[in-house]
């Protein structure tokens, strides 16, 4: 059985539900509302949402990263 977590969406804030397998197995997720992709969470509300990472912010932080 596969444990199922909530994200939030960081471009509509509606929460939907994930599984272990999309978690663990892809970088981007869908939102089934608004229908825009999100590059994984960067961290967890106090609730243990996780909280989705926008594509552009997720590219800036590599851009702006040292490296």
């Amino acid at each position: 059985m596969l444990d199922e977590r909530m994200m939030k969406c960081p471009y509509c804030g509606r929460i939907f539900w994930i599984t272990e397998e999309e978690q663990y197995g892809n970088e981007t997720f869908e939102c089934p509302y608004c229908h825009q992709s999100n590059a994984g969470c960067s961290e967890v509300d106090e609730y243990g949402i996780l909280i989705g990472v926008s594509i552009v912010d997720y590219e800036l932080q590599e851009l702006l990263s040292p490296r």
